[in-house]
């Protein structure tokens, strides 16, 4: 497997773990984190790289499963780092089953990247309500949702490290209840929600200063979008949404590795309820049910070691803290809510240093356990 290759099999597997659970713009931040340009010595090569790979996994949302992956590499400009063209396709044991497709390329000098995404998903996820007292109970109303997402991504270099653009999402989304006489109120969605356009645009920009794109052992990366949503966009809904996330990587002695991660979630009113803040997306934090715990505002911080053992094999071991609240200035009123595992690390690629990860996870009440290719952040 190249260095390239590796690269699209990262950012489809985070397409189609955890956080696409929701069928929502959210997994388009893994994709733009994971499938960044390559760094190091290495160049591309000129030619093109066909890469078929199936890949297992397994989370808390949506069971275990396989993603088959497709990917065409090519590099036709000499830009640092290739375009990737693919597609992929996954099946859960639990009924789930998605498709899609990406391109991703730079031009002048990666001055300039473009990220485009399409896809359909047919995702059978629980939906436990909204607030902290909804996660808490052990009653879901079980939800089926059929949806076409649409992303687009430009952004430009404007300094050294930072990139500025602009982000569109559409989503068209049908969702249907599986056993629709709930035993409490709060589980019943608006008739509104049922069948709905989102349309979304806004600035995006990231800081990037890892020293490796697989396995970075120094540097930061910072990730925020601001979108909007309206009729003038032809939305069915009028709010906008905050996300924000940063890493920091440390070296500790020869072989080990301390990241540390935050992120920061917020919603206005008038957003409907698969946009939300959904506590366990994108690895914040591991052992929890994707959206069991989701409100208009969320935050998380979390730690982690790792170290690698001998041959291709490594381990770490995480902790973190977070909470949920109705909006962002009550985040000093949140549930507080824990999470903390161990995993075992495995390179498969002598060539490319990228990690199938097994994490073992427990949260409040829960406990999950993940795998995937590529590090959690």
């Amino acid at each position: 497997m190249t260095r390239a290759a590796a690269l699209f099999v990262a950012a489809t597997f985070a397409w189609s773990g955890p956080a696409a659970a929701q069928v929502t713009a959210e997994p388009l931040q893994e994709m733009q984190d994971k499938a960044d340009v390559t760094r190091g010595d290495s160049k591309p090569a000129d030619g093109t790289d066909l890469l078929i790979v199936p890949i297992p996994q397994s989370s808390p949302t949506l069971g275990t499963g396989l993603t088959l992956v497709g990917a065409l590499f090519s590099n036709p400009v000499g830009e640092p780092s290739p375009w990737v063209t693919g597609i992929g396709i996954m099946r859960t044991s639990n009924g789930s089953k998605a498709a899609a497709g990406l391109h991703r390329m730079s031009l002048g000098d990666d001055k300039f990247r473009l990220v485009l995404f399409g896809g359909y998903a047919q995702i059978n996820v629980n939906f436990y309500g909204i607030g902290p007292s909804a996660g808490e109970r052990d009653v879901a109303i079980e939800l089926e949702e059929k949806g076409y997402l649409a992303i687009a991504q430009g952004q430009y270099r404007i300094a050294p490290h930072l990139y500025a653009g602009v982000r569109s999402v559409f989503l068209d989304l049908n969702t249907g209840i599986h056993n629709p006489e709930p035993r409490f109120p709060e589980l019943e969605l608006p008739t509104i929600e049922f069948q709905t356009r989102l349309v979304t645009l806004g600035p995006s920009f990231s800081w990037d200063r890892r020293d490796n794109l697989f396995t970075p052992r120094s540097g930061e990366l910072v990730t925020a979008a601001w979108m909007f949503s309206g009729p003038g966009l032809g939305s069915d809904f009028s709010y906008d949404k905050l996300t924000v996330a940063a890493t920091l990587y440390r070296p500790l002695g020869d072989s080990g590795v301390i990241a540390a991660h935050a992120s920061l979630c917020g919603v206005s009113k008038g957003g409907p309820f698969y946009d939300l803040c959904l506590y366990g997306a994108h690895g914040d934090l591991r052992g929890y049910e994707t959206g069991r715990y989701r409100d208009r505002a969320s935050w998380t911080a979390q730690a982690e070691y790792r170290r690698q053992l001998f041959g291709r094999f490594g381990v770490a071991a995480f902790a973190g803290i977070g909470g949920i609240a109705p909006e962002l200035s009550a985040l000093g009123d949140t549930k507080f809510l824990p999470a903390a595992g161990i995993g075992l690390r495995y390179q498969p690629s002598k060539q490319t240093p990228i990690n199938l990860r097994v994490d073992f996870a427990v949260g409040r009440h829960s406990r999950a356990l993940y795998v995937s290719l590529g590090e959690a952040f």
